[in-house]
């Protein structure tokens, strides 16, 4: 039987301008976990990446897994490297931080109702790296999390990112257990309604046992 690994991407990136602030998001990580359970249900391996997330939004994986925590996108992507090419399939339902400073400064900044401008430069595109050297047989999967034009966007992304297929949704779906996804792959663009976090995972789930199966 063929082993059947899983690398999983999930919750925010922060990327610190000091000591104490930084530029991140709202993620929970929860749709994260979801799939992570749901992979590991069926038989899969998962190595789980993620961002700061709250303990309890963590995945019981036991030995069906192993779980490094991260903060930054240049760790995220140093991480995922590891286990790429041993991996079936890659899931990226992390939000990455798209912008990270020139400079951090080791001390906090004071800025007095100042003013102020932070330079800022782009962080490695971790999804694109890796759609670009993924192997005939790998299968890729990604999110995208859109406020307007949202279809085009989102398929846009796929083509871009080299996904077989993207799990699209709105800023309502941020911590919530369950939210509206449309489901938008190379022959089909299928709005879901609201459905729950696990709901989501397991038609991933079953999306790509679909695909290995063949």
């Amino acid at each position: 039987m063929m082993q059947k690994n899983l690398l999983l991407l999930s919750g925010p990136t922060y990327e610190y301008i000091d000591p104490v602030r930084f530029i991140g998001n709202a993620s929970s990580g929860k749709m994260g976990a979801s799939i992570a359970a749901a992979a590991k249900s069926r038989g899969w391996f998962v190595n789980f990446i993620t961002g700061p997330v709250h303990p309890y939004e963590l995945p019981k994986l036991g030995s069906k897994g192993k779980i490094k925590q991260i903060t930054s996108t240049l760790e995220m992507f140093e991480e995922a490297k590891k286990y790429f090419f041993d991996s079936n399939v890659i899931i990226f339902a992390a939000a990455i931080s798209d912008l990270t400073p020139v400079k951090k400064s080791t001390i906090k900044n004071e800025y007095n109702d100042k003013n102020s401008t932070l330079e800022l430069k782009s962080t490695i595109d971790i999804a694109k790296h890796f759609g670009e050297i993924k192997q005939e047989e790998q299968i890729t999967i990604g999110f995208a999390l859109q406020t307007h034009d949202s279809k085009n966007k989102a398929n846009q992304k796929r083509k871009d990112k080299n996904f077989d297929a993207i799990i699209l949704n709105s800023p309502k779906a941020i911590g919530r257990k369950s939210a509206e996804y449309t489901w938008i792959d190379e022959k089909s663009c299928n709005h879901l309604n609201t459905i729950s976090k696990d709901e989501c995972a397991s038609l991933i789930i079953e999306y790509i046992e679909k695909k290995t199966n063949k």
